[in-house]
């Protein structure tokens, strides 16, 4: 069923957007979307110029125009006639959340959002407690790093940003909403928070996972980085739910900031209202018993921080009436999560893991996961973006150095900086620590190199790509996959089906 908007005249979307005033045009004009890129652009779309990091949205309003803008936001007036109606905000973020919102007809006042917070956990939470709502019987969907699901329909995410912009966001939802789904799930990043993508989705329940260092480049510190995750769970109403690890300090933040009841879950602190005890970890999965009910729980996921994600996602599902039963019946056939913690297994007499962790409390808990599942030693492969927390790369070198038997430092989306350079940062850490690794920058070669190296009975863990599809070197996006790369070395090699002879 095509969207039909019930806000679709420049003069009825200026009255719901915060701060914003029609300087030029009729506000009976007729639009036909709105979007800040204008790349994208459709003929009748509103165009919102956003002022940038590197370049001011107001130098693209003739392009806009070009392509068929209605109409135009922007905080200050463009240089010259530009023959559409002008609306100019006080903030151009917050202004393209708000009409977004409004011509969508405020899809998140008609279904109930859940957003999930955190450093690492963010993408498996989600996907669980859809998992553990679907049980229950509820129609639920989910906006990730990965991908969106409405309903049956699953589709990837192309953003190159865990949360997209407002109007995708808001399109989303409205989709949502149109299928008649019962529970919208966002995964929800501290970039969105702090850039308005989310400012006029209203949220039911907030759910947070964990918080460690990451993204300081963007935030500036640890205390503003926080803060952005906080915002979540200041905008909760008194009649929803905060979900906070009591295994975190950062929940006390969370905690102080709402006006929601809170339900905690925790593996360490014996005061959390959900918990877990006789955790069982093997190579095939995961057993626990659920606390304070006592239910034994099996799940596929392999590591100790898939049952704290149980635990959260669990706790949000209660929320809508979940019991431990339906816990039970979504972990006994929930998949792993794609790119997290999946086997490839082509016959080859030592296990591969990939899994996307590439922050240091990420990598700490995988690597610990894969070396409790082998009697061998434990091999890696990882590398780190360009652009993002160079303050991790001596630390993430050092924690191989201390966790790996052998490694190999390779290639992660330089982007524009240098690869080598990345490298060599965190080989400095991993020195200091007296690791065994080498440097190998093209990713292919470093997993041949590691599969060579291995024995039977060895885990190899290959860090940091997870479900991506893409190598993001200078401005090329490159076709790359983990997991579909490591099966075509492994068949060059003489394993599996497909083998090389």
């Amino acid at each position: 069923m095509d969207f039909v908007p019930t806000r679709s005249f420049v003069g009825e979307l200026v009255a719901e957007t915060e701060g914003a005033r029609l300087v030029v045009g009729e506000p009976a004009t007729s639009v036909g979307g709105v979007t800040q890129d204008s790349r994208r652009l459709e003929p009748g779309d509103l165009f919102v110029a956003i002022p940038g990091f590197e370049r001011d949205g107001l130098e693209f309003v003739p392009e806009a125009i070009a392509r068929g803008a209605a109409a135009v936001a922007a905080e200050s007036m463009p240089a010259g006639a530009i023959g559409v109606p002008l609306i100019v905000v006080n903030n151009a973020r917050r202004a393209l959340a708000d009409l977004s919102a409004a011509f969508y007809d405020h899809p998140s006042r008609h279904l109930p959002v859940v957003g999930v917070t955190g450093t690492d956990g963010k993408t498996s939470t989600t996907h669980l407690l859809a998992a553990i709502l679907d049980a229950h019987g509820l129609k639920t969907g989910w906006l990730t790093t990965v991908n969106t699901r409405i309903g049956d329909d699953v589709r990837p995410n192309a953003a190159d940003h865990t949360t997209p912009e407002a109007p995708i966001v808001q399109r989303t939802l409205n989709e949502m909403r149109q299928a008649g789904l019962d529970v919208a799930i966002l995964e929800t990043s501290s970039h969105a928070l702090e850039l308005e993508r989310v400012r006029a989705t209203r949220f039911q329940l907030g759910v947070f996972t964990n918080l460690s260092l990451e993204h300081i480049n963007f935030h500036g510190s640890f205390e503003a980085y926080r803060a952005a995750k906080r915002k979540l769970f200041e905008c909760l109403p008194s009649e929803g739910l905060a979900v906070l690890n009591a295994d975190d300090p950062s929940s006390e933040v969370m905690r102080a900031a709402t006006r929601a009841p809170v339900l905690s879950y925790g593996l360490d602190r014996l005061e959390a209202d959900l918990t877990a005890g006789d955790i069982r970890l093997a190579a095939n999965g995961t057993t626990f018993t659920l606390l304070p009910s006592g239910l034994r729980i099996r799940t596929r996921l392999v590591g100790r921080f898939n049952v704290s994600n149980w635990l959260a996602a669990y706790a949000a599902a209660t929320y809508f009436g979940a019991t431990p039963d339906d816990l039970r019946s979504a972990a006994s056939i929930q998949p792993p999560v794609p790119g997290r913690m999946n086997l490839v297994d082509v016959g080859q007499p030592f296990a591969i893991v990939v899994d996307f962790a590439h922050t240091p409390q990420a990598l700490e808990k995988a690597l610990d996961t894969v070396r409790s599942l082998t009697g061998g030693r434990l091999l890696l492969a990882f590398g780190l973006a360009g652009g993002r927390d160079p303050a991790n790369r001596p630390v993430m070198g050092a924690l191989a150095a201390r966790k790996a038997d052998f490694f190999v430092i390779t290639m992660d989306d330089p982007g524009h900086e240098d690869a080598a350079s990345i490298a060599d940062q965190i080989a400095a850490g991993a020195r200091s620590e007296g690791g065994s690794f080498t440097i190998e920058l093209d990713r292919r070669q470093a997993l041949r190199l590691l599969f060579e190296h291995a024995r039977p009975g060895d885990a190899v863990l290959l860090a940091g790509k997870g479900h991506e599809q893409r190598m993001v070197v200078g401005d090329e996006r490159r076709p790359w996959n983990d997991a579909r790369v490591a099966a075509e070395v492994l068949a060059n090699l003489g394993y599996g089906a497909h083998a090389v002879p």
